[in-house]
């Protein structure tokens, strides 16, 4: 009983706090009630985010102020002009009794949140009117601009900004950067503006007027408070580039995408025959593969060609900054390390410096250390690293053979092993180790026996090097593989006849799964290739005979035909030109009757 009695005496007189400590805040500070709206106010600064800052009204009362709403105009560095114990003055935008939330803004014009740029502003912006202003922000998926000497904000979406594409438009563009761009789409009932900035809009353009061209330091991005506050609250992009006009038949009108540049690679090179005997293969297939997938692969292979185009992207980057302002110091490497810990390609460049001064105990101890510093999420730069060490090891090892199986077992507990393994088998092959290669193809095929590479590897490794029993390693990996991947393990095995085995047995195997698969027109076009890369004109017609006489759809057929067309137009004359035509007016005359 007097256990309960302390209890209820305790929680009694925290009551009676908390009573006092809220009464004392209506007297000493801001009162939350519904008619506060409009009301000065005064607090000290708590906290910033990049949406904005927090701000004290009392020892019980926070306030909020959206990033749209700290100035009038534009600011750059929010942390720094208001840090933490700073006093504003503002005015209540809004207030929520129940949860006791309060909105503020520091803005000393009387115009809200929601309200909308000026009629007269709209109206003297028409399409094709060239403009000038300021990059409010910066999205991934386009910029923000100010129009000068309006409260108009325009979004210029990413396929817009220039005449060839862009992957990441931050390191290009800054936020308070000048621009000048070009009037696309106007929409005065929803006050929505679309902006090019292609040089090929501005050129056409360079007769029409500018519209605002004075530079103001101090603009007002009025405007832009709705936009703020409407994509604070929903980062969907499909909604955003609605919402801002950028619909999906304006941009198929303006957008005429170009082929990317190619960049080069990072320079530590993975699986030799990945890139070398493969590639007309897998470039046919993607070719004539893209007409049937479905929607899901494609945008699947569509995400995983942007990454790996990134990543390029990014490793062509900093070997071109490395060119430009070579190290010539350790001490240079190693501020140049502390700027890029994850890049694989500096640590290299590091080690590598270190064996031409003779001191490889020091490159040793650099690539342990990347290993320790590089992000444990980047698999592939840690993959990078792994595989200097085997060549280092390969090469300053002693004996290089144990040396290099050492590191091969420590690597293994840390990486993907078939990736690894395959490494470790392409540095067996440029260092024509042969003796080695078989063995760990041998434990390669036991121990990833469902992999259609690893078998590719092995028959690979058996045809350069003039073996039979190529037939038997087929059967072996017919008999391991699962069902789906044989016609890409036959289809590939054959493309290895052609190149480096006997080409009469590539055909048989193409003849098999053609039987099979009549209507797989990209096992039509491999085989095609190869034959056109031997050279022979009569087999090579024949073949495209055989494959337009088909009876399969009008856009495979269409495919074939034009195949055709254009090894007629590159090796043939005008009669044989005129057949492969007068071969496709007979299908399409055929398919309509």
């Amino acid at each position: 009983m007097r256990l309960r009695r302390l209890k209820c005496t305790s929680v009694q007189r925290r009551n009676e706090q908390l009573k006092t400590t809220i009464v004392d805040d209506k007297h000493k500070g801001f009162e939350i009630t519904g008619g506060s709206t409009g009301l000065n106010v005064q607090g000290y600064v708590k906290n910033v985010t990049s949406k904005g800052c927090f701000i004290m009204l009392s020892r019980m009362i926070d306030a909020r102020i959206l990033l749209s709403n700290l100035s009038d105009g534009y600011i750059e560095n929010p942390e720094k002009e208001f840090p933490a114990g700073k006093l504003v003055h503002g005015r209540v935008l809004s207030v929520d009794p129940a949860s006791k939330r309060v909105e503020v803004t520091l803005k000393t014009d009387l115009k809200t949140k929601g309200a909308k740029s000026d009629a007269s502003d709209f109206c003297n912006l028409h399409v094709s009117d060239v403009i000038s202003g300021q990059i409010r922000r910066i999205e991934p998926y386009g910029l923000f601009i100010a129009i000068d000497n309006t409260n108009v904000v325009g979004l210029c979406h990413k396929s817009e900004l220039s005449d060839e594409p862009i992957d990441n438009i931050e390191t290009r563009y800054q936020a308070g950067d000048r621009v000048v761009a070009k009037v696309l789409k106007v929409d005065e009932e929803r006050h929505r503006i679309s902006l090019g900035m292609k040089k090929s809009y501005i050129g056409n353009a360079s007769s029409a007027p500018i519209i605002s061209n004075h530079d103001t330091d101090d603009g007002s991005f009025d405007g832009i408070a709705a936009v703020d506050d409407t994509l604070q609250q929903n980062d969907d992009l499909p909604h955003t580039e609605k919402m801002f006009g950028c619909d999906n038949e304006a941009r198929a009108v303006l957008e005429q995408a170009e082929t990317r540049a190619s960049v080069l690679p990072l320079q530590v090179v993975l699986d030799d025959s990945d890139g070398s005997d493969l590639d007309n293969a897998t470039v046919s297939q993607e070719i004539v593969n893209l007409t049937n997938m479905a929607a899901k692969k494609s945008d699947r292979r569509m995400k995983k060609k942007a990454k790996e185009e990134r990543e390029l992207e990014i490793s062509a980057s900093e070997e071109r900054n490395l060119q430009k302002d070579i190290p010539k110091t350790a001490d240079e490497f190693e501020k140049l390390v502390r700027s890029s810990p994850n890049s694989s390609f500096v640590w290299i460049k590091y080690m590598a410096f270190m064996l031409s001064l003779a001191d490889v105990e020091k490159a040793r101890s650099i690539a342990e250390r990347a290993l320790r510093t590089i992000n444990i999420r980047e698999e592939g730069e840690k993959l990078n690293i792994w595989v200097a060490c085997f060549n280092l090891e390969n090469e300053y090892g002693s004996p290089p053979e144990e040396a290099v199986k050492k590191t091969f077992q420590r690597a293994l507990r840390y990486c993907d092993p078939k990736k690894l393994h395959l490494a470790l088998l392409g540095m067996y092959e440029r260092t024509e180790q042969h003796k080695l290669a078989e063995e760990l193809l041998e434990r390669m095929t036991k121990k990833f026996k469902n992999s259609c590479k690893v078998w590719l590897h092995c028959v690979q490794s058996f045809l350069k090097q003039g073996k039979d029993g190529i037939q038997s390693i087929v059967n072996r990996a017919l008999l391991s593989l699962p069902r789906n991947k044989h016609i890409k393990f036959i289809s590939q095995t054959a493309i290895l006849e052609f190149k480096f085995g006997v080409p009469d047995r590539g055909r048989s195997m193409f003849e098999g799964i053609l039987r099979e698969y009549p209507k797989r027109t990209d096992l039509w076009s491999i085989y095609l290739d190869q034959e056109i890369r031997l050279g022979d004109v009569e087999v090579i017609r024949a073949l495209f005979e055989r494959a337009t006489f088909l009876s399969l759809p009008p856009k495979k057929m269409k495919f074939l035909f034009k195949k055709y067309l254009e090894y007629e137009k590159a090796r043939g004359d005008e009669d044989r030109i005129e057949h492969v035509k007068k071969r496709a007016l007979e299908y399409v005359e055929s398919s309509l009757a």
